[in-house]
């Protein structure tokens, strides 16, 4: 981990940017890659380090913090910011050691990390989740809502932590998108099959979901719509909300709900960010949704490389 003696004056922040090119990336490769990695370092003074040992779930706190920062509307460095999509967890991230010799990009790559870009936080002083992001929102609100970013990985040493937020390179492997959708629903029917904590809301296990065509055409719509119009919204250019696209499709419900998503590459990451963000696992979890539909569409040209919808329903007996 970082050490406070980095900075001379304890109270100041140094960030270091490392531009890097993708010569090796090819076609929607290069596309997407965004060529930017960064590091930022603070410290706390001295009279503000505990040595109280934080607890295990601290870093999952942290995330899910992080997500509820993003899904809401928030004001960062003046400026009236829009909700972005949920990162996702990812276990090389929170395994990297970060250092002052080694360069981010070189650190990814030796864990085996195929990154468009990155960045990372290095702070020592907080001894819980709460005070760590009262810290980061503060000072660091625009990283953590850069809409680049999709994956997430916190390291945590007693009071010192890291967090690396990074742009994934798209899965080769991804297949079409009712192939894609329908992995979302072998995921999301494992993930209802247990019991499960949604930001301070404890759900019970739940009933497997069915695929519904109709919802998976709302889906797709919606996704088109975002790429084709340039927007990370619930709500499209109309001002309709998914209630409207679901019939639009002939589907009459008693239960409606939506997620979206940008930037992640593969469906294990996608489904791992909504069930890391509170309000995105209330809607996997919601026990009276019965069917589902899902949908990505690519967007190679803009800084979101893939749009991702997700939507819920229960039709109308």
């Amino acid at each position: 981990m970082f050490g406070c003696g980095w900075l001379s004056n304890l109270t100041s922040l140094a960030i270091r940017k490392i531009s890097i090119m993708f010569p090796e990336l090819g076609g929607l490769w290069q596309k997407v890659a965004s060529r930017r990695y960064a590091v930022a370092l603070l410290c706390l003074l001295p009279a503000a380090l505990s040595t109280q040992t934080a607890v295990a779930d601290d870093a999952d706190e942290l995330m899910s913090m992080i997500n509820q920062f993003r899904e809401t509307p928030q004001r960062c460095d003046g400026q009236e910011v829009e909700p972005v999509g949920p990162l996702a967890p990812n276990q090389t991230l929170s395994e990297v050691r970060l250092d002052s010799e080694s360069q981010l990009q070189s650190l990814l790559q030796q864990a085996g990390y195929q990154a468009a870009g990155a960045q990372a936080l290095a702070f020592a002083g907080p001894d819980s989740a709460d005070m760590a992001m009262r810290m980061i929102k503060e000072r660091y609100c625009s990283a953590l809502l850069d809409p680049q970013v999709a994956d997430i990985g916190i390291r945590q040493d007693g009071n010192s932590w890291q967090i690396i937020l990074a742009q994934p390179l798209l899965d080769e492997d991804l297949g079409d998108w009712q192939e894609a959708g329908k992995a979302i629903l072998t995921h999301v029917n494992e993930a209802r099959r247990s019991a499960r904590r949604c930001g301070g809301t404890e759900y019970e296990a739940a009933p497997a979901l069915r695929w519904n065509a109709k919802l998976a055409a709302a889906a797709i719509e919606h996704s088109e719509d975002m790429a084709q119009q340039g927007y990370f919204s619930h709500a499209d250019k109309d001002g309709r909300q998914v209630d409207s696209r679901v019939r639009d499709q002939g589907y009459q419900f008693s239960h409606i709900g939506e997620n979206i998503a940008a930037g992640q590459g593969a469906v294990e990451q996608v489904v791992a960010g909504w069930l890391a963000s509170p309000g995105h696992c209330a809607n996997i979890m919601e026990p009276s949704y019965t069917e589902m539909g899902a949908a990505y569409v690519l967007n190679p040209d803009a800084a979101t490389p893939i749009l991702w919808t997700q939507v819920f329903g229960t039709p109308l007996r």
